[in-house]
């Protein structure tokens, strides 16, 4: 892992007295409060703050969403506040990397759609969208959950999707708000190594929290309340999250002792004490997945592998075959034959979803 950069570099980000002031009604709220401070190069900044003292705010006029209501901000030198909306846009597009806490990802489409968002506006052709975001998939280790639609993915593998999108443009600076709220310890855990791992290859990092452990993680944090920052520490001993991941992995794959039952005999009982052990579970033969043809558990669901469902009728399994052929499949209500692509049934009209799964 990277040391703490060098502290003469040259600032990437900068702001300068930056207030920000929301009007409502005839009150106005102060969201920030002359807040002075600067990110460098390789650095992985926390800001951290408790509810409602402007480190979201601020991490939106980093990220050019948006504008101060005094103050210059300033990025690789060129002061951003000034910069029209249409300028501001290429910046975010082509300079910034965003990773939210809800994640936001498009729930219609697969993991390599949404990363290849930002590629679509920066105007990619379609197969070096394709090439780029699987990627960034697999540098986050998500190379066998390409084609998984987010409802299919659990929350840990969701955020690191999010910052394979915000990765795949190699951006200058990734910014991330809240990237473990939404998770449990282990994915927070898992999500925090794979900053540190892109801080290592000299990306910069900013990053919201309001969790002390979680900004251990970085270089150096900022703390906010009522909008103004009242400190700017550095961590002298960088945490670091790749031994915990490992250390909970190994955890996992640790084997449970088998347990014995032993029956109790009465003290006035002359009777050897009869020892039941745990029964053998009676061997069956693994279940093959029919479309990509690797081996599960028996009586498994879904395929380890490819997500695929396992328990289908024979229906099912044949119009599974004939789609990977792109044979037309049949309607499991009226029997009449369709093309494999369609989402209706020419025929009756149902759905043919059921007909694809045999459910």
């Amino acid at each position: 892992m990277r040391g703490h950069p060098n502290v003469t570099e040259f600032p990437l980000l900068m702001t300068q007295e930056v207030c920000k002031v929301y009007k409502m009604g005839d009150s106005e709220v102060h969201a920030l409060r002359d807040a002075s401070m600067m990110v460098r190069p390789g650095e992985f900044l926390a800001v951290m703050g408790t509810s409602g003292s402007g480190k979201s705010t601020l991490l939106q006029i980093l990220g050019c969403l948006d504008r101060p209501s005094a103050g210059k901000v300033f990025l690789e030198g060129q002061d951003v506040a000034s910069m029209s909306d249409q300028e501001l846009a290429k910046i975010r597009n082509r300079k910034l990397g965003f990773v939210f806490q809800a994640f936001n990802l498009m729930p219609q489409e697969t993991a390599a759609n949404n990363v290849e968002v930002p590629l679509q506006y920066a105007g990619i052709n379609r197969k070096e969208r394709r090439r780029m975001s699987v990627a960034a998939l697999m540098a986050v280790g998500l190379s066998d959950r390409v084609d998984h639609r987010p409802a299919e993915l659990s929350g840990g593998q969701r955020q690191r999707v999010a910052i394979a999108r915000a990765i795949v443009n190699k951006p200058l600076v990734i910014l991330a708000d809240e990237p473990t709220g939404a998770l449990d310890s282990k994915s927070g855990v898992e999500v925090m190594a794979i900053l540190q791992q892109l801080n290592g290859q000299g990306r910069t990092i900013v990053m919201v929290t309001h969790d002390y452990n979680i900004a251990q993680y970085a270089h150096r944090v900022i703390k906010l309340s009522d909008g103004s920052i009242i400190a700017d520490e550095v961590i002298e001993n960088q945490k670091q999250a790749r031994p915990d991941v490992v250390e909970v992995a190994a955890a996992k794959e640790k084997p449970h002792p088998r347990r014995e039952v032993v029956r109790v005999q009465p003290a006035d009982s002359f009777e050897p004490v009869p020892i039941e052990m745990p029964r053998k579970r009676i061997e069956e033969e693994p279940t093959i997945c029919p479309r990509c043809s690797s081996e599960n558990r028996p009586r498994s669901r879904h395929c380890r592998q490819c997500g695929f469902l396992l328990n289908q009728t024979d229906l099912g399994r044949d119009n599974v075959r004939a789609r990977l052929v792109g044979d037309q499949v049949r309607c499991d209500a009226c029997g009449v034959r369709n093309r494999p692509v369609a989402k209706f049934c020419g025929g009756c009209g149902s759905s043919m979803d059921r007909s694809y799964s045999g459910l």
